[in-house]
């Protein structure tokens, strides 16, 4: 019987070539650094998402790489090329806006044929192309249409034919979801997904929406005050944050702070006297003896009961505060003696069943060895 063997991603793998480089890019706007000293890697057929709140520079990287902006200083180079002087109209690039800046005057064929009419490519093969776009989009039906009598997602989907006409190495991505409501964003994650796959080309998108990078996306860099804190597959992200700031900005998290009182190649202790808690963390990483940690566990992972467990390790006591019910799950918050609070999410398998617990009960909260992690950085 052969085993199957797991191939290693192209950013896992030494040999590999990085099909755009940005080195050590710095973007100051007078006394303000909005991109500082950034460094990143990015493969060829990759979705990579940049994800991060309002001001910390993802927008900015993203117009540098297009040319809009040019750097301060640093380097960026394309499929082994320096782009970092080139002009935008002269870089195998393609930007869809947030706004997606169709043209309202033209039909949907029109739109998409623009940049292929401004290169002087020949009429039939304008037409061969566009129509070929549009049946990738879906929209050879709206074809003769123009952008007023289109919905959001179809106008979404043409701005994405018309980045595409040119047939750019990379495709910019700004919010390219944001104008959407929640049910056709949803559903037009997974149309944009199946695109890029379709089409091979490497799209980089920006976005402050943590689900939107999670479900689209190979790769996700979070960055904070104009410099990237980690990269990493969304489990990976998720799973392993590898500081306080990646831990709360994706998803929700639970943190304990504490000393380091045990030490050992597969597990650490970490003792939180604040909230009378020992913390057991299995595979952890390298941790000094008797240096202050923090330890990281999703509310997922916490399991909430009456009754005491029967250990003196990974759990913590305290009083059901409030209790958000979403339907699919609900969410238990938790004040601790010391008055921190705790979350727990507990999926509602049972239509109708009534809530196990209720407001103001006292609670255990426990988890398992491989639940926590050390947070590194």
């Amino acid at each position: 019987m052969k085993l199957a063997i797991k191939k290693l991603e192209p950013w896992q793998n030494p040999n590999e070539e990085p099909y755009i480089s940005i080195e050590n890019i710095s973007k100051n706007f007078g006394n303000f650094p909005a991109v500082v000293d950034f460094n990143l890697e990015i493969y060829k057929g990759e979705f990579f998402s940049l994800l991060g709140g309002s001001g910390c520079g993802k927008s900015t990287l993203l117009r540098m790489l297009a040319g809009f902006e040019q750097p301060t200083s640093g380097k960026i180079y394309i499929d082994g090329m320096d782009m970092t002087n080139i002009p935008p109209y002269e870089r195998p690039v393609n930007m869809m806006f947030q706004s997606y800046a169709l043209f309202p005057h033209m039909t949907v064929e029109q739109n998409v044929a623009f940049g292929l009419k401004q290169e002087n490519m020949a009429k039939s093969e304008i037409k061969d192309r566009v129509y070929d776009l549009l049946d990738l989009v879906e929209l050879k039906a709206f074809a003769k249409r123009k952008p007023n009598q289109l919905s959001g997602g179809q106008r979404q989907r043409t701005a994405l034919a018309r980045s595409l006409a040119k047939q750019p190495k990379v495709l910019l991505l700004d919010e390219p979801l944001a104008a959407l409501d929640k049910k056709l964003r949803d559903k037009t994650q997974f149309e944009l997904v199946n695109i890029q796959e379709e089409v091979g080309v490497t799209f980089i998108m920006v976005t402050h929406d943590q689900e939107e990078a999670m479900t689209m996306s190979t790769r996700v860099g979070v960055m904070e005050q104009g410099r990237i804190r980690q990269v990493g597959a969304p489990r990976e992200v998720y799973e392993y944050p590898n500081s306080r700031f990646s831990a709360e900005f994706i998803g929700s998290i639970n943190l304990f702070d504490g000393l380091v009182v045990e030490e050992e190649r597969d597990h650490a202790l970490v003792r939180d006297e604040e909230n009378d808690c020992t913390l057991y963390i299995s595979h952890s990483a390298s941790v000094p003896l008797g240096s202050q940690a923090t330890v990281a566990i999703r509310p997922e992972k916490v399991t909430i009961t009456k009754t005491p467990p029967k250990t003196d390790r990974n759990f913590t006591k305290g009083e059901v505060e409030e209790i958000a019910y979403l339907g699919d799950v609900s969410i238990y918050h938790v004040r601790l003696k010391s008055g921190k609070l705790v979350m727990a999410t507990v999926p509602n398998l049972q239509r109708g069943a009534a809530l196990p617990i209720e407001w103001e009960e006292e609670v255990y909260l426990k988890w398992n060895s491989n639940s926590g992690i050390i947070l590194t950085a």
